[in-house]
């Protein structure tokens, strides 16, 4: 991911976990899932069986842990 795409992809996972926030269904690209798994190794990850997106992009379904890390 380049720079800007990490800034806006970071932008993305904050907007999503505001306010208390702890559980979201997200649609990722690969890159994005990488990303997350190296940036916050405590994030619970769990891809939907439903296959992924035209876009290349698949569900998931991401926790935070008991703390706010993002």
């Amino acid at each position: 991911m380049t720079a800007d795409e990490i800034k806006n992809f970071e932008n993305f996972l904050s907007k999503s976990f505001e306010d208390g926030v702890c559980y979201r269904e997200l649609r990722l690209s690969d890159d994005e899932v990488k990303y997350i798994k190296d940036r916050y190794p405590r994030i619970s990850l769990v891809k939907d069986t439903s296959g992924e997106e035209s876009d290349g992009k698949a569900w998931f379904q991401v926790r935070l842990p008991l703390f706010s890390i993002v």
